[in-house]
């Protein structure tokens, strides 16, 4: 059997190329995963909301008993006050008053909001990054000589660039628009190759 370069491979070796082929491919992608969250790192909700979570939006004072409280009454301004806020994408922050029963919202924190922009942002850089990568070892693997490399190169930079796609889902006119020029791209580079 010959590969793409003409090199002659046969039995055992053949077998044992697809094979180390198959974990050179494996060990690449991780290696460039590494690599990206290495450099740049996602972002981490902690660091985003720092210390959002400990004037949660409960209606009653943490801490403080309903037999302390007596009636507390949660208006329906409150209410309304409360609705707006969640469907923003925040969590209200109240007020209290000496029993211990809501008043007012003091803020509607946005940070949950924050935070899923923020990760809509990395998610969007990634794609870029995956995507560039993959298409780089697409190009590399259609050129390069040995079976080997071929075998290496080819399903990681597929697999990047499907990885690009999964991790920003949400944009899916960018990864149509994105998916359509790489494969353009490749089907030209591959079909020129192999006149």
């Amino acid at each position: 059997m010959e590969g793409l370069n003409k090199e002659r491979l046969r039995g055992r070796n053949f077998a044992l190329t697809i094979l180390l082929g198959i974990f050179i491919a494996i060990m690449v992608g991780v290696l460039f995963n590494l690599i990206v969250s290495y450099v740049y790192e996602p972002p981490e909700y902690d660091k985003v909301c720092r210390g959002a979570g400990a004037t949660g939006p409960y209606p009653v004072k943490y801490g403080v008993g309903n037999e302390q409280c007596g009636n507390c009454t949660f208006s329906k301004t409150l209410q309304e006050e409360t609705d707006a806020c969640a469907q923003e994408s925040g969590f209200p922050v109240y007020d209290y008053d000496d029993k211990g029963c809501t008043i007012s919202i003091k803020e509607c924190n946005m940070c949950n909001k924050e935070f899923e922009d923020a990760i809509a942002k990395y998610n969007k850089n990634t794609f870029f990054i995956f995507a560039a990568i993959g298409f780089i070892l697409i190009i590399a693997g259609l050129y390069a000589a040995p079976l080997l490399v071929q075998i290496s190169t080819l399903p990681t930079g597929a697999f990047l660039v499907i990885e690009a796609a999964a991790k920003n889902f949400d944009d899916k006119l960018l990864i149509i628009i994105t998916f359509a020029l790489l494969i353009v791209a490749a089907v030209v580079l591959a079909l020129r190759k192999l006149k």
